[in-house]
């Protein structure tokens, strides 16, 4: 079962309208990949950047790293080549769901899949930038059906994933450390998805990750 919820899917589908290639022409396409967490941020910032980017993401949640590498292809035809792309995977490779095999992905299949997903990248573009996932509460055990997940966890899957990124040059904007200087503040009921708060922080960090390939 999807870590997304009905609150977060909030009917979002491709974005970029026509009207808004009429009026602002010839902005740059940025892609946003990601679960749920993408999904819920991704209308703000489509907002934020519409007189500077097209601002482009699935309608559906990208889920697994190996979820998004088989789907990448897809995707690309769908939207066209993006000349940025801001991208995470992580919670649903990190998330323990017993109703799979294995629960969780193990750390070197995740770290493979990522490593394949950037060169597929590197073929479209070359501003591409790497979003660490973002924390679940701490206080509270997370209320997501068939999931489970343990910070410390998180942060060892985003140490690895960074160290990679690193490696392959490619920018890192902090998801991770935004929500945890107000994880009190940021979580919905459910403590793993964002509330406005917490979606309007990740928005305007995004904006400024991608803000100087613009």
């Amino acid at each position: 079962m999807s870590i997304s919820t009905a609150a977060i899917l909030l009917g979002v589908t491709r974005t970029g309208r026509a009207e808004d290639a009429k009026t602002f022409p010839k902005r740059p396409k940025v892609l946003l990949l990601g679960d749920s967490i993408r999904m819920s941020y991704q209308p703000i910032v489509v907002k934020k950047l519409e007189t500077r980017a097209e601002v482009v993401g699935p309608g559906e949640n990208c889920q697994y790293s190996q979820y998004t590498l088989c789907s990448l292809d897809r995707w690309i035809k769908q939207f066209g080549k993006p000349d940025i792309v801001h991208w995470n995977n992580g919670l649903h490779d990190v998330g323990h769901n017993f109703n799979r095999k294995p629960a969780q992905v193990p750390l070197e299949t995740y770290v493979a899949n990522l490593e394949l997903i950037i060169e597929r990248l590197k073929a479209l573009t070359s501003r591409i930038v790497w979003a660490s996932s973002t924390p679940v509460q701490p206080d509270e055990q997370a209320k997501v059906t068939s999931w489970t997940f343990r910070n410390d966890e998180i942060v060892r899957y985003n140490q690895a994933a960074v160290a990679l990124m690193r490696k392959q040059a490619v920018p890192v904007n902090d998801l991770h450390a935004v929500v945890c200087a107000h994880r009190r503040e940021y979580f919905s009921a459910d403590q793993v998805h964002l509330n406005a708060a917490g979606r309007e922080a990740c928005a305007d960090a995004i904006v400024k990750a991608v803000g100087g390939f613009l």
